[in-house]
């Protein structure tokens, strides 16, 4: 289990200001399914994790913890808030 990857899509999520709830049914998950990846008790599938990266605008890196957001891409942050409104 990578607890790196899970910290970082609660990273992220918090980040863009969405809810497990809300994420969860955009990776079509339950919401206790994705507190278990988050907490890193179980591996996501790689399905899931291509949706977690659409749906928080991350590419693979930022999930693998290879890179972080900057300013050249968190403009991503601010078009997911528009979304969500």
């Amino acid at each position: 289990m990578n607890t790196r990857v899970g910290q970082n899509i609660a990273k992220y999520r918090k980040l863009n200001g969405i809810s497990q709830k809300y994420l969860a049914s955009k990776i079509e998950i339950s919401q206790q399914g994705l507190l278990k990846i988050e907490k890193g008790k179980v591996s996501p599938r790689a399905g899931t994790l291509a949706k977690v990266i659409a749906v928080l605008g991350i590419t693979p890196n930022q999930l693998f913890g290879v890179e972080q957001i900057t300013e050249d891409n968190s403009s991503i942050i601010e078009k997911l808030k528009k979304l969500q409104d």
